[in-house]
């Protein structure tokens, strides 16, 4: 199994520059999860780490949880190949602290790999099945660097290798171009780091030269003037800081630029970019494993090796349907005496399925069900063996690789009505647009823009457009309106009057909550309309309403990734709620005299809002939102 992260601007560290530490960095902030797992008796993980300039990792410092019925283990740390150190296993804890020491480790072009190879050995006779899904668990990971960052000398260099903070600094009342200029600043970083998004915040200009905002912050400032377009890093900054400069085109430009690898040629503080950034790959029906990131997927294990990768539909740049897998690889061979069969599962579901035989060639085309495909759709494939084994197997383990060249075939699904539809039904091109010019209505566009960009691989390139052009426009659009909602588009929740609330669903069906007073409320919605994806963030009368549902949705890791249904809805002192107006896809309208499943809700709405209870009342599909889960 290989965790491996995309390292920015390479640059070796030097231990003659290492004047002071530690400093402590999360492995969830470095994109590999809350805790890390090993299967089985014996398994393999590597880790590549990114190091930045003036840095060298320390250690790794974790708790390990090993399995029940233990005798026996090591974790043994290699790197390059060579085994650097064997740690024996505690078997007498439940969890046990304990530090890998990776100072052995060699850095190249900005990052440190290290080989954690677990073996285990079972308590007595016994052969304990659990272990086959996660034997050993190490929790509460973090990588321990030594020395001092070294802050960058050229535009190059700016963009560390752990990236936790932006700093956007605009006017008070930003230009077109300047927000512009900072929505495309925001995908362009966001996608160089997926997996460990880095926060992005507006703020006012001029950033305080000798306040600091943290070991691994960047400050860019943003500054639409009638000067030649340049990009330069600024001298003598308590945060690393970057500054655009110049007329609406130049800036455009600039950040085009960024996009492309024209920007590790600016060797120097200052640089001018120009030309044409490379074309984003279009969307393709055909892919390898390659070019969608998956790699060669292998696994060995006793008993069960089971190898593990996800269909990411931002990767290949859209929603999509149809999904056909021509898997191609090898297994370890059935013989005589010891049988086996192979799965593939979606899921939790189980796909396909045939007899493992004497032959060890995976060369099978499975097709994925529609009803199972999200926005990262998990697929494993598995060899389970039965028959002649000693030692509960350890001494026969198998193997289970897929090859690269194997190949995802998709058809276009059309337009996203919900929320698992994001980003891939906004890729690439979205236009985004904001009621006002004020820097409060950039940073909210700005802030949905790093949401959606972190759930994705592929990066959004946004144009910045008016209110009226995004409602009219034919490309999918982000549209923020703090004071009210935008008009022209069917919104699935409205509210009329100030009293009634409507909930209307595709089909046209609808129903209403009407209030004994006025009622403010804020929203996150997404819609089809004629064709395309639109996300519409508006409160009724009030910004801080808005505020206060967006700073809700990224409150907690993974909540915007874990969002069901069309409509995040937010009043006044309660929490947030998700629910769903859309029809659920190839799902039947109901032949009824009422008017449809979303009146039967809202009727049930109206008698709890009578009683004061409207969040509680207003839909039976809805999920309280501070419980809605994770992926």
């Amino acid at each position: 199994m290989v965790l491996f992260l995309m390292v920015l601007s390479p640059s070796a560290a030097h231990a003659d520059e290492l004047p002071t530490g530690p400093i402590t960095v999360s492995a969830e902030t470095l994109g590999f999860g809350t805790d890390i797992g090993f299967r089985g008796h014996d398994d393999t993980l590597t880790l590549t780490l990114p190091v930045a300039a003036g840095l060298v990792p320390q250690a790794l410092d974790t708790t390990v949880q090993p399995p029940g019925d233990l005798a026996g283990g090591r974790i043994d740390v290699l790197a390059d190949g060579v085994v650097l150190q064997r740690i024996p296993l505690a078997t007498d804890a439940v969890s046990t602290p304990l530090s890998v020491p990776l100072d052995r480790v060699p850095v190249r072009n900005g990052a440190a790999t290290v080989t954690l190879h677990t073996v285990l050995r079972p308590a007595g006779e016994i052969c304990p099945t659990d272990w086959t899904g996660r034997a050993l668990t190490l929790l509460d990971t973090r990588i321990r660097y030594a020395g001092t960052p070294r802050d960058p000398a050229t535009v190059a260099e700016f963009l560390p290798p752990i990236l936790d903070r932006v700093e956007l600094y605009l006017p008070e009342q930003p230009t077109v171009a300047e927000s512009a200029a900072a929505a495309s600043l925001t995908t362009a970083i966001g996608s160089r780091y997926a997996g460990r998004a880095p926060e992005f915040v507006v703020l006012p200009s001029p950033p305080a030269a000798t306040v600091g905002g943290g070991t691994f912050t960047r400050r860019i400032v943003v500054d639409e003037n009638d000067a030649p377009a340049r990009i330069r890093v600024l001298p003598a900054q308590a945060t690393p800081t970057l500054e655009l400069t110049g007329p609406a085109a130049g800036l455009a430009e600039q950040v085009r630029a960024l996009r492309s690898d024209l920007s590790t040629l600016a060797v120097q503080e200052t640089a001018t970019l120009g030309g044409v950034a490379a074309v984003p790959q279009l969307a393709s029906d055909d892919l390898t494993f390659d070019a969608l990131g998956i790699g060669t997927p292998s696994a060995t294990a006793v008993g069960v090796a089971t190898v593990e990768f996800g269909v990411d539909q931002s990767r290949i740049g859209r929603r999509v349907h149809d999904v056909r897998l021509d898997l191609s690889g090898v297994y370890t061979p059935a013989t005589s005496v010891r049988t086996g069969i192979v799965t593939v599962s979606v899921g939790d579901r189980v796909v396909d399925s045939w007899p493992a035989d004497a032959s060890g060639v995976i060369d099978r085309t499975v097709a994925v069900p529609d009803d199972l495909l999200t926005r990262v759709t998990p697929v494993s494939v598995s060899l389970q063996t039965s028959g002649g084994t000693s030692r509960c197997g350890i001494e026969q383990p198998v193997t289970v690789r897929l090859d690269s060249a194997s190949r995802v075939h998709t058809a276009a699904a059309g337009t996203g009505t919900d929320f698992a539809a994001l980003p891939q039904s906004l890729l690439p091109d979205v236009q985004v647009a904001t009621a006002t010019a004020s820097l409060a209505d950039t940073a909210r566009a700005v802030g949905l823009l790093a949401d959606l960009q972190a759930l994705s691989a592929a990066p959004l390139i946004p144009e910045w457009v008016s209110v009226d052009a995004a409602v009219t426009g034919d490309k999918p659009a982000v549209i923020v309106q703090a004071e009210a909602p935008p008009t022209g588009l069917d919104l699935p929740l409205t509210l009329t009057g100030g009293r009634t609330l409507t909930l209307s669903d595709p089909n046209g069906d609808a129903g209403t909550v009407t209030f004994p007073a006025d009622l403010d409320f804020a929203s996150v919605q997404v819609l089809e309309d004629r064709g395309r994806t639109v996300l519409v963030a508006s409160a009724t009368s009030t910004a801080a309403e808005l505020d206060r549902t967006l700073a809700w949705l990224r409150a907690e890791p993974g909540r915007w990734a874990g969002l069901a249904g069309d409509i995040v809805f937010t009043t006044p002192d309660r929490d947030p709620v998700v629910l769903s107006a859309a029809s659920t896809p190839g799902t039947e309208a109901a032949d009824s005299d009422d008017a449809g499943t979303v009146t039967q809700v809202l009727t049930i709405g109206g008698v709890l809002a009578a009683a004061g209870l409207l969040v509680a009342g207003i839909v039976a599909v809805v999920r309280r939102g501070r419980h809605t889960p994770g992926t």
